[in-house]
């Protein structure tokens, strides 16, 4: 994978890893807890790991302007607090038992420990912000947890709906994962005092960039390898979560076979063998990537113009990655 400004590859890591290192030890610091329970199920939800592309985006987007890593920091360790919190509040609502390869914190220390820490890492991202930035953007967070919210509430009440329509998932999508996307441009941006058109340009990439992660994310339920995504094919559908590939399969010619299956009681892995396969016939696997697609091709458009530094050379290949992951 190629970089096409300068025919290099370049990895966030390769400009960011430094600093990430850096939010990972804020992060360790910041959640500590002298409640011995919230203190394990903490130490658990650390190890999980993860890729932390959110607070790379914080730090990426702070190049572009004045980057002082000790406001980008604590910025970026908020960021991944609150995505956390989600993911453990998401867990619940899913009754989720394997993240990552690993247990959840709900299916490991029951629904009531796992609130608690939901909402603790809640409490700790704002709590991070108010000494780290200023009212405005404090105010921009708050509207995403909302948003958030509203996403999980829309994507409770729209489960084994099968007349959910795929508008109705992007705005889902957009509310529950695109959203945390462009506020880490946002706030890498703006505490970095860009100009108003480039805040603009890398909220938008952010935006895009979220919506066609999202995509590729539902994708991997139909198309992904088990063992590295830490839980089996077509877990989201079996839980009544219906995403886009399955969206389309359920409005297209093969509606009643599709339909007849998901309306068991129970499905048996040749079931899900075979919504799996209908989905695959229906076109809806080809249409997702199609449409992940255009998101990460608007997601460039954006960033396109800007100055060339190593952190654009980064954005594009993280661009580039998506595309090859949606395959």
């Amino acid at each position: 994978m190629e970089n096409k400004d300068n025919g290099l590859t370049v990895s966030y890591l390769d400009i960011v890893g430094d600093d990430l290192t850096k939010v990972d030890e804020h992060i360790k610091n910041v959640l500590s807890s002298k409640q011995k329970i919230l203190e394990s199920a903490l130490k658990e939800l650390l190890e999980a790991g993860g890729k932390r592309l959110r607070p790379a985006l914080v730090l990426l987007s702070g190049k572009f302007g004045k980057y002082d890593e000790k406001r980008l920091i604590p910025l970026a360790a908020a960021v991944e607090i609150l995505h956390m919190a989600t993911l453990v509040h998401d867990d619940i609502i899913d009754e989720s038992k394997i993240r990552r390869g690993r247990p959840t914190i709900q299916s490991r220390w029951g629904k009531d420990v796992a609130v608690f820490t939901g909402d603790f890492l809640f409490a700790k991202t704002f709590l991070l912000l108010a000494h780290s930035t200023t009212v405005e953007n404090m105010q921009g967070l708050s509207k995403v947890v909302k948003a958030v919210c509203e996403g999980e509430i829309a994507q409770y009440q729209s489960r084994y709906d099968k007349h959910v329509t795929i508008r109705q998932y992007l705005k889902r999508i957009g509310r529950k994962t695109a959203l945390l996307f462009a506020l880490s441009c946002y706030i890498g941006a703006k505490e970095s005092e860009c100009s108003s058109k480039v805040v603009r340009c890398l909220r938008e990439f952010g935006f895009n960039f979220g919506m066609a992660f999202q995509i590729t994310d539902d994708l991997l339920d139909f198309t992904g390898n088990p063992v590295k995504m830490g839980k089996p094919v077509g877990s989201d559908f079996i839980q009544g979560v219906y995403t886009l590939p399955l969206i389309y399969a359920i409005n297209s010619s093969y509606r009643d076979e599709v339909i007849g299956i998901l309306d068991k009681e129970d499905c048996v892995p040749e079931d899900v063998e075979r919504v799996i396969e209908l989905v695959h016939a229906s076109g809806g696997i080809e249409y997702s990537k199609n449409l992940a697609r255009d998101y990460l091709k608007r997601a460039r458009t954006f960033i396109d113009g800007l100055v060339s530094i190593p952190a654009k050379a980064a954005l594009q290949n993280l661009v580039e990655g998506l595309i090859e992951r949606s395959y």
